[in-house]
């Protein structure tokens, strides 16, 4: 075959990783939440409030997965900058093929991410935030929560003005003015994993791993 010629996906050596890495990043963020809805306390009578970083360092990496599952899904309808022709259709036909592994998976909160944009550029939201709360004569709150875990709205009353906080009653984690619901997306998560199961690539395997691939 010419070097330039196109390859079938089917036909490429490492087709199955494609497949291994959407089971390896959805079993992330099931995982991932599984721990945080475990370690986030909701006490039964009044309230919690956890000043824990290695939370919000899970939260942020359960984003990142979530973020990279979408680019392996869903990826722009024209080439990249550098990108040869073959490897644009070999993209395309490689995102093609998860969205049909998983066809009639539902992914709204998995695909929002508006969340992860204020984590990934949380100097510029914060100096957007920093003014506007600079400059007007009536703030959200009187109060700002950073780097918080809050069983309740309600351990502050009035309410905070949230600045990476996540309210374990809700499962729910909020940055400024956006929010993002872990719950739903650990429901997406969890039906992408029970499709993936019934693929032929994981007939023998229980969970993520490392793999030998011939070439």
């Amino acid at each position: 075959m010419s070097e330039h010629a196109d390859v079938k996906l089917e036909d490429t050596k490492l087709v199955t990783l494609y497949f291994h890495e959407l089971w390896w990043l959805a079993h992330g963020v099931k995982t991932k939440a599984e721990r945080l809805f475990a370690e986030a306390t909701v006490p039964e009578t009044g309230n919690v409030i956890q000043v824990d970083p290695e939370l919000h360092s899970l939260i942020a990496s359960l984003l990142s997965d979530a973020a990279n599952l979408k680019k392996l899904v869903i990826t722009p309808s024209t080439r990249l900058n550098g990108e040869s022709g073959r490897q644009f259709r070999l993209r395309k036909a490689r995102a093609a093929a998860l969205r049909e592994a998983i066809a009639g998976i539902q992914l709204p909160e998995m695909f929002n991410a508006k969340v992860r944009n204020t984590l990934e550029h949380f100097d510029e939201y914060i100096d957007e935030a920093n003014i506007a709360l600079s400059t007007t004569k009536s703030a959200p709150s009187p109060m700002a929560a950073y780097n918080m875990v809050l069983s309740r709205w309600e351990v502050f009353s009035p309410r905070v003005y949230p600045i990476r906080v996540y309210i374990s009653s809700e499962r729910k984690f909020y940055n400024m003015k956006w929010s993002v619901d872990i719950d739903a997306m650990y429901k997406e998560a969890t039906a992408i994993v029970e499709r993936l199961a019934s693929h032929p690539a994981f007939a023998k395997i229980t969970a993520p791993g490392g793999l030998m691939v011939p070439l």
